[in-house]
């Protein structure tokens, strides 16, 4: 079946229903993603769930951890991957044998047959086929988990006689497991692990590995991880071992023969067989479980061979697994139940759009990228930190609640155990850390502890968010801890014996927040920084006697104008009038703040207006203005963006006209860009930011998720043809993309652009970036017009859309709501809900037709249908010079 697909996926799109991507990709009919080789970047895919991630990549390489236990180890080009299979064929002249990797890495060399490769990823299994004249083969990998630290990584290996007479061959198998709680190998870590083979029994004819590695918690404690690798053998339809003929090798130097070569190289390929077989390895070479095992094929014959590595999570499971061995039905039964819990996933979340009219959008692929921006939402709102190989790459509080926020709207379950996990790492004076990571077998985990003052914003506004869309006031009530900073070590978070309820805990951010106001403007001062985190330098000062200066963020400020409010609302429907003085108190704080912004953040030079970014300490300097602190004339894309999210444009609509000039010249052909023009490495005062070239993350590029603050912001002004005129530009399978350096079918987080650094259009990261999430939340709230309140349901598409009709379901306080957005002949918009038209009123920021629904009108026992009907008069269709071509776009 998968072999059908593969011949069949050519072209940019035919009747078999493929789709090109950039990146030599392209969707197959059945929403998985063809892979083929390409000569910039590479593409992946994450399998487990709840916070275990093992990384496929396209390119062979595979690494596996559960935040940070990395169980397969990252490695960069030119390393040596943690997993590899090979096969060999022998030539009957001289008796070696001809080696071809089975996975794209590790490269054999020129000595390798000529081969045609392509991976298969999807979200059940990954598959690499290998084709040569004389033999076919495919690998296919997949995961399965009994619970989050009860682990299966199944490989199956199947291999097919393509040639026209028998032939002997060879198969190795070489995995290379970490299992300790770090994630760079160190000279003396080989001294603590151990791989051995076990004894055989007449059930197993091919033993399995144990993998067994010490490492210490503390000074007065150490563990031992265990893995197990088992294995099983089928030749030509027969599990019999007279069939093959197997050896094994649990030492790297042994399996390389030679201590100079690279993995690719290793002296048994060539061979077909070990000339030292190790049954035990441990201190003084690497350990690794290894096998080589040679069989013959007739004509059309085939070999299979499964690997199944076991991370068992205690030693009860692991005696128990010791004495179950596997065989390829029980690997093959495994995926079948795989496949069936995946269907069964409960997903309240499902989009679609049919009709597209642009030539450079194509329905159908928009369609198959959803349920992969689904899932990389999922991917990121689950994290148990170390996403990436760095010290630095804990959970992120703000990166958390804002995945947690799109997350919601699919698996609001999930959403809110995340939520309670993360809560519990508040300080108790109500900071959030910017990270925090879970204790490793109960000693707490490194936080970053630095000021980002925007971290509790998102915080309110996630847990806001989700009792709307959930109605789960209770939620409010629930009694959470908190951590304190352990004085014996400032870099770790110890927890606190204080406890008390979810809406206590926002109170305590509020007032944090509060604290941290400049008391001359009333604004949030920036301390270490805000959402742009290489903006850094605003909150320093020279006086040695202040750790933060009275530097503000103007984009944090917004924010909490637009938290207060949130805030606002929740205990007015829910507090039943027992915190007047926090109302109040709110009141007043929303218009200290919106004084403070209309009076200092707006900027004039003439008749043109700026809104600023924010300053530095005592105003010595502004971002985002006439005149920077470099001397240059700027423009910052969030303020102005926040600007519009947060309400406050409602009070002030005359900078509407300043707000869209801000974005007419921040526009690049990859989007909107977070700052234009870039600092130079000299600007002053800023922070880190100069130290990133020019053209590259927040500095003069396009940061995705800064260009989708912007775009939200323009569907709000209700401009939804200039917000799809940036959407087509930053969605990664559009036209334009061929610097595409990563996966095509989810979100980067940048592009970028500065060609005298060869720099043109390539990505810095992809699936663990915010751009998911917040393109979810405007597809939903903007583009399907779901946008759940406190006390009903408003639906307000946006007025513009380039696809003939748009279908969306979710929940909506325990109600299940199906929207269908189609055009007829109608001379204006009309709503139905369940057969009965709707009176329409213009919704309150984009003036475009809208209803809100109280939930008490909506049923609770049916599925809700609202039909939201357009005249053709605003039919989709992109004006000329609305979108670039394909072939248009000038990359600068």
């Amino acid at each position: 079946m998968l072999r059908r697909h593969v011949a069949r996926a050519s072209g940019e799109s035919d009747s078999s229903g493929t789709r090109r991507l950039p990146g030599n990709a392209c969707f197959l009919e059945d929403g998985r993603v063809l892979c083929r080789p390409r000569e910039l970047g590479d593409s992946r895919y994450p399998y487990g769930r709840d916070g275990f991630n093992f990384w496929v990549y396209a390119s062979g390489r595979m690494h596996a951890n559960n935040g940070a236990y990395f169980v397969l180890l990252p490695f960069h080009a030119g390393q040596e991957p943690s997993v590899a299979f090979f096969a060999g064929m022998r030539d009957a002249a001289d008796g070696s044998y001809t080696p071809i990797s089975l996975l794209p890495v590790p490269y054999i060399g020129q000595s390798e047959p000529r081969v045609t490769r392509c991976a298969i990823l999807g979200p059940d299994a990954a598959y690499f086929m290998t084709d040569t004249q004389e033999l076919r083969a495919m690998v296919r990998v997949f995961v399965t988990q009994v619970r989050p630290e009860h682990v299966h990584i199944a490989f199956s290996l199947h291999l097919e006689n393509a040639s026209a007479s028998p032939r002997d061959f060879f198969t190795s198998a070489y995995v290379n497991p970490f299992c300790r709680h770090q994630f760079v190998e160190t000279s003396e870590d080989p001294w603590f692990k151990k791989v051995e083979i076990l004894q055989e029994t007449q059930a197993t004819a091919l033993p399995p590995f144990l993998v067994s590695v010490n490492e210490d918690v503390s000074r007065f404690r150490s563990i031992t991880n265990h893995a197990l690798m088992r294995r099983s053998a089928m030749v030509a339809g027969r599990p019999a071992t007279s069939e093959f003929e197997a050896e094994v090798c649990t030492s790297r130097l042994a399996y390389m023969g030679d201590p100079r070569i690279d993995l690719g190289q290793a002296g048994c390929l060539r061979l077909g067989w070990f000339a030292r077989q190790v049954r035990t390895t441990v201190f003084n070479d690497v350990a690794v479980a290894a096998d080589l095992i040679r069989f013959r094929l007739a004509p059309g014959d085939t070999a299979r061979f499964d690997y199944v590595l076991s991370l068992p999570g205690d030693d009860a499971l692991l005696a128990l697994e010791r004495e179950r061995p596997v065989n390829a039905a029980q690997v093959d039964a495994a995926l079948a139940s795989l496949r069936g819990r995946l269907r069964q996933v409960p997903h309240d979340l499902d989009m679609q759009v049919s009709e597209g009219t642009d030539r450079n959008l194509d329905a159908d692929v928009f369609n198959r990228f959803l349920p992969y921006l689904r899932t990389q939402v999922r991917v990121c709102a689950e994290v148990n930190g170390y996403m990436q190989p760095s010290p630095n790459s804990l959970i992120g509080i703000r990166d958390v609640f804002q995945a947690i926020e799109g997350h919601m709207y699919d698996q609001p379950d999930g959403a809110r155990r995340k939520m309670q996990e993360a809560l519990e790492y508040v300080l108790v004076d109500g900071r959030c850390p910017r990270q925090y990571s879970l204790p490793h077998n109960g000693v707490p985990g490194p936080a970053d502890l630095r000021e980002f003052v925007d971290q509790g914003l998102w915080v309110i506004s996630t847990v806001y968010a989700y009792v709307c869309l959930t109605g789960d006031a209770a939620f409010l009530s629930e009694t959470l801890g908190y951590h304190q900073i352990d004085p014996a070590d400032r870099s770790r978070m110890a927890p606190a014996a204080d406890r008390d309820s979810v809406l206590d805990h926002l109170f305590r951010i509020m007032d944090y927040l509060d604290r941290s106001r400049d008391p001359q403007t009333g604004l949030l001062r920036a301390l270490y920084g805000d959402w742009n985190d290489a903006l850094d330098g605003l909150g320093t000062t020279q006086d040695a006697a202040r750790e933060f200066g009275t530097g503000v963020s103007v984009m944090a400020s917004l924010q909490l104008y637009q938290a207060g409010g949130e805030l606002l609302a929740l205990l007015k429907r829910y507090s039943d009038g027992q915190h007047p003085r926090r109302v109040q108190a709110l009141v007043n704080l929303r218009s200290e703040l919106e004084n403070g912004l209309l009076r200092h953040a707006v900027v004039r030079q003439g008749t043109q207006r700026r809104i600023v970014h924010g300053w530095g300490d005592l105003r010595q300097y502004d971002v985002g203005s006439f005149c920077d602190s470099d001397g240059q004339a700027r423009d910052g894309l969030t303020s102005n963006a926040f600007w519009v999210l947060s309400g406050l444009l409602d009070r002030r609509p005359d900078l509407r006209g300043d707000i869209l000039a801000a974005m007419e010249r921040l526009d690049s052909p990859f989007g909107l860009k977070t700052f234009e023009p870039g600092f130079a490495p000299d600007a002053p005062g800023v922070g880190r930011i100069p130290k990133l070239p020019i053209g590259t993350a927040e500095n003069g590029a396009t940061y995705v998720h800064a260009t989708l603050f912007g775009i939200g912001a323009l569907f709000l002004m209700g401009e939804p043809r200039k917000a799809w005129e940036q959407l087509m530009k930053i969605l990664p399978f559009t036209p334009g993309h061929d610097g595409l350096s990563h996966s095509p079918f989810v979100m980067p987080n940048s592009y970028v652009y500065n060609p005298a650094l060869n720099l043109t259009g390539q990505n810095m990261n992809d699936w663990q970036t915010g751009s998911s999430n917040v393109l979810l939340k405007i597809l939903i709230r903007y583009v399907f017009g779901f946008q759940p309140e406190l006390d009903g349901l408003c639906v307000a598409p946006a007025s513009w859309s380039p696809f003939h009709s748009l279908r969306f379901a979710a929940q909506a306080q325990g109600r299940r709501v199906r929207i269908e957005i189609t055009r007829d002949n109608t001379s204006a918009r009309r709503f139905r809900l369940n057969g009965v038209d709707l009176p329409v009123s213009a919704d309150a920021q984009t003036s475009i037709p809208a209803v809100f629904i109280p939930y008490e009108e909506l049923r609770g026992d049916a599925e809700n249908r609202i039909e939201v009907v357009d005249p053709l008069a605003d039919a989709a269709e992109v004006p000329d010079g609305m979108l670039p071509d394909a072939v248009v776009i000038p990359l600068r």
